[in-house]
């Protein structure tokens, strides 16, 4: 998190964050805690009082690529790559409800020599889309090690779900675990517990950080020169040329919710 005098930022991961920390570390007034952490890591709920509580978002199609190609690259550094290639059986991991002896299965006898193929080349269609069809379809969510594989809803997307923990208190958050609440039920319950209420948008990032500089009256520092942690997608512009129309369609059906919610735009129906 990056925290200031009227403001705080939450991080999701491949959303332009690295190049925001690396910005505020130039205030001598502003503090960073560990990368992509919450208000309940921290336990400073107090921080929901600031006047400015502002999150990251990403166009999901970009925000997929993106996570895949740095796992890719970073293999062991990506918590998607450990949770997908590792057997996660840890009591700490475990949710004991109606999908514990599934996942159990799951995870036991997922073939991670596979699984690790997925991330082997960075140049691969082939392996995004697998990729994407093994992390959004819900037969195979019992393979992803994480609290994602516990939660019941079809329509689910894993964005969506990063999203909430994110931008959500974990009371609100577990909600996600309930299978007796239809999903656009929960999908409406949950936006409005929302406690963010600015966001930065990935694509426009540094006009939305300017904006922002000026509204909250902060000494605007110099932009040059500062460190990204990027997979180099941002000056790939051909980075959708890895989609086909099955994949989007996919993605747009999972992530609907933030399409909407952002105004971002389908693609599928231009794709031949």
């Amino acid at each position: 998190m990056i925290i200031g005098k009227n403001f705080f930022i939450i991080e999701i991961p491949k959303t332009g964050t690295s190049f925001l920390r690396n910005y505020f570390k130039k205030y001598k007034n502003i503090s960073i805690t560990t990368h992509h952490d919450t208000i309940e890591h921290n336990n400073k709920f107090w921080l929901l009082k600031k006047k400015y509580r502002i999150s990251t978002i990403r166009s999901p199609y970009a925000w997929y690529f993106s996570y895949w190609r740095w796992s890719c690259l970073n293999k062991n550094s990506s918590p998607l790559y450990k949770d997908l290639t590792s057997q996660r059986l840890k009591l700490k991991r475990l949710k004991f409800n109606f999908n514990f002896l599934n996942y159990i299965a799951s995870q036991i006898t997922k073939n991670t020599v596979d699984l690790k193929k997925l991330f082997k080349d960075p140049k691969s269609k082939k392996n995004f889309s697998n990729f994407l069809n093994i992390l959004l379809n819900k037969k195979f969510r019992n393979f992803i090690g994480s609290d994602y594989s516990f939660m019941p809803h079809d329509n689910l997307g894993y964005m969506t779900h990063y999203f909430f923990y994110q931008n959500v208190l974990r009371k609100n958050y577990n909600l996600l675990y309930d299978p007796h609440i239809k999903f656009n039920q929960l999908i409406k319950r949950l936006d409005k517990k929302i406690f963010t209420n600015i966001f930065f948008k990935t694509e426009n990032l540094n006009k939305d950080l300017k904006i922002f500089l000026k509204k909250s009256k902060i000494e605007k520092k110099n932009f040059k020169n500062i460190e990204k942690n990027s997979s180099s997608i941002d000056s790939d512009k051909d980075y959708l040329k890895f989609f086909n129309k099955k994949n989007m369609q996919l993605i747009e059906k999972k992530e609907s919710y933030l399409f909407k919610k952002f105004n971002y735009k389908k693609l599928s129906k231009e794709k031949l």
